[in-house]
């Protein structure tokens, strides 16, 4: 009599949890697109004062901000990063990455006068820091921040802290992944990687900041 009580027990569980993932595998693709679409918290484009290209992948952010610039959407752009990207290391060559990104605007016909590089932050939270720091000292009313676009959800919650009360319009504009399309992520290796390390990140940044 227990066993058999026991039994349906089980079986009731079983099939709940049958249900519940046959529910999910059929809706996987929604629902990965939308954890995708949570991520690329992006803004409509406008012209700004400045751009800012945060560090991290010069190649990406740097052509994204070429072309808001052949737009005619800033007068000015910012190069953030303090690190060395490892590749550099090994041929023992020491250039930041904000220099990195200014080198490839310059070579794609953005004026070496308009570029301002800032070299002394290592993490999102210090690039917000060092930018807000630079627009305090000017008349700076609109930054459109560019970084991957599946960094833009931590990116604005930073940026818009960081910028409270500044004053300033904060926007923010995705950088397209070359390995991955953002609407199918979880099709590549790198989109699964960008994804998983940036939630990580997203709840480690709400914890701590």
């Amino acid at each position: 009599m227990i066993r058999s009580k026991l039994l349906r027990r089980f079986l009731r569980v079983f099939a709940g949890i049958m249900g519940v993932a046959i529910v999910l595998f059929l809706l996987r693709t929604p629902l990965l697109r939308g954890a995708g679409d949570f991520l690329v918290a992006d803004d409509p484009v406008k012209h700004s004062d400045a751009l800012v290209v945060l560090g991290g992948n010069s190649y990406e952010r740097g052509a994204a901000a070429v072309k808001l610039w052949e737009a005619g959407m800033t007068n000015h752009v910012i190069c953030t990063g303090g690190n060395v990207p490892v590749n550099f290391l090994a041929i023992d060559t020491m250039i930041y990455e904000a220099h990195v990104t200014e080198s490839m605007l310059i070579k794609r016909g953005v004026p070496a006068e308009h570029i301002t590089a800032l070299t002394g932050s290592t993490s999102t939270k210090e690039e917000s820091e060092e930018v807000s720091a630079w627009c305090r000292k000017r008349s700076i009313d609109t930054l459109t921040v560019i970084s991957s676009a599946m960094h833009l959800r931590r990116v604005r919650m930073v940026f818009e802290e960081a910028f409270a009360e500044s004053g300033v319009n904060v926007r923010f504009y995705p950088a397209a992944p070359k390995s991955y399309t953002t609407d199918a992520w979880w099709k590549s290796e790198e989109g699964l990687i960008m994804v998983n390390n940036e939630y990580v990140k997203y709840f480690y940044y709400l914890l701590k900041y």
